[in-house]
């Protein structure tokens, strides 16, 4: 009777996850959809053997996966047996009446209050937001394989450098391991403090699209929320920087 259950249960979860690949037609039927929750679990790494599609099939060049921090679609993770990333479908969001929904991660309201976190970083010290009350922070979530997240470093190494005498803490929140941050860094600049393993805070906040930057004022209120890459980041943090000092 337990074998046959077995049985049951093993022909139910096959089942399952074809069901999930045939969402479209055009991926291999032995790989799965990543659920939200797996995707805000696991560490993503984007390989050049990964296949990004539009929705209808369309093979897209690796360049598009900047794609990730575009508002107007969402990734689809797709894997194989052993989770690794095979393929990636960006589905265009859009709302009931064909208008482009804005992605809900940037939704915010002024002067919320920031959740409250411990982290730790890649010294071992431990990083309590409530404890940085009088100073402006600064929250930058990234991850070493995202391409937009290294091409606005150069950008938030110059933020970091015009406040340096200032009252800002820039704190870099990452669900990479230590040791696969200290590898990127051999060869990268990146002057914010950064915690690694954190994938509590990445939690807490609901970040799905990276890069993400947020600005904390003094008293521990939201006043800035930027969602994907932007060539002006800098301008923009600043702005928001010095309305918060």
């Amino acid at each position: 009777m337990k074998f046959l259950k077995s049985i049951a249960f093993l022909l139910a979860f096959l089942c399952f996850g074809l069901l999930q690949a045939q969402d479209y037609k055009f991926l291999p039927s032995d790989q799965r959809l990543l659920s939200d929750e797996e995707v805000k679990t696991m560490e993503i790494a984007i390989t050049p053997d990964v296949l990004l599609y539009n929705e209808k099939g369309k093979l897209l060049p690796m360049s598009q996966v900047q794609l990730m921090t575009n508002s107007d679609y969402k990734p689809l993770f797709y894997v194989d047996q052993n989770k690794a990333i095979k393929s990636i479908v960006f589905k265009r969001v859009k709302a009931a009446n064909n208008v482009i929904a804005k992605n809900p991660e940037a939704n915010f309201t002024k002067g919320e209050k920031a959740l409250d976190f411990i982290t730790t970083d890649l010294d071992g010290n431990t990083i309590k937001l409530s404890e940085l009350k009088g100073h402006v922070v600064v929250l930058n979530f990234w991850f070493t394989k995202c391409g937009p997240c290294v091409k606005e470093m150069p950008e938030l190494n110059k933020l970091t450098a015009n406040f340096k005498d200032k009252k800002v803490k820039f704190l870099a929140i990452t669900f990479n391991s230590k040791d696969l941050v200290e590898q990127f860094l051999e060869n990268s600049d990146f002057n914010f403090t950064i915690a690694p393993n954190a994938n509590d805070v990445i939690t807490t906040y609901g970040v799905q699209s990276y890069p993400t930057s947020i600005v904390i004022d003094k008293e521990g209120h939201i006043v800035a929320k930027e969602i994907g890459y932007r060539t002006n980041i800098k301008t923009v943090l600043t702005k928001a920087i010095n309305a918060a000092l």
